[in-house]
């Protein structure tokens, strides 16, 4: 029974990594789009955070353990997902995404911070659980290695008078879509673990 999850969770894997490379193809090949801010891969990108932060907040709602740590990460996910529909909000005013992300950080801190203690336990005890690696791999895949990998200069220098910006866009784009993925699948795997944990603990109780 392991090894059959196992295997589907790889396919999962598979699919979803497959998924936003056919939205890069899409882009490129078939929309002829340069990777704005409206196309198939920020849509892509925009749904698996939105997913990432629907099953954290679920975890918060249904698990009785780790629930302050779970806020903490769903409302971390959450920001980055203002930031990603930074066009939308612009439609407000110019950089209001700003103000929509931090405000929102502010109030799942401060809730956190009633039970910081607590807040602070699960937080030391997350790197100790299954998938965190993946999700520290999608987070530094995001956060710092899409954004080196796709500077100006590093492929103005490459490509010199043959440098394309749609080019370094589809890199950029793809492995930061690379990233998400990897993020959604840890999230994807650790609500499983964490759910038949819970169901494994609440059969071991002795009955009276």
């Amino acid at each position: 029974m392991l090894l059959i999850r196992s295997i589907i969770y790889f396919f999962l894997a598979v699919i979803l990594a497959s998924t936003v490379v056919l939205g890069l193809w899409l882009d490129v090949c078939w929309l002829q789009d340069k990777l704005g801010e409206v196309s198939v891969t920020e849509i892509l990108q925009e749904s698996i955070l939105a997913v990432i932060v629907f099953i954290h907040f679920k975890l918060v709602k249904d698990s009785a353990h780790m629930r302050e740590c779970h806020l903490l990460i769903g409302g971390f996910f959450l920001a980055m997902l203002i930031r990603e529909l930074d066009g939308l909000f612009d439609l407000i005013s110019h950089g209001s995404w700003v103000w929509f992300a931090l405000s929102t950080s502010v109030a799942i801190i401060a809730y956190t911070a009633r039970n910081y203690r607590q807040a602070l336990d699960d937080l030391a005890r997350y790197p100790l659980m299954p998938y965190y690696g993946m999700m520290i791999s999608g987070l530094l895949c995001i956060l710092v290695f899409s954004r080196l990998f796709g500077m100006h200069l590093l492929w103005e220098t490459v490509l010199r008078e043959q440098y394309v910006r749609v080019v370094k866009n589809m890199v950029e784009e793809g492995a930061e879509s690379f990233g998400y993925v990897l993020c959604l699948t840890s999230s994807i795997g650790y609500y499983f673990y964490q759910r038949k944990a819970e169901h494994n603990s609440y059969n071991e109780r002795p009955t009276e």
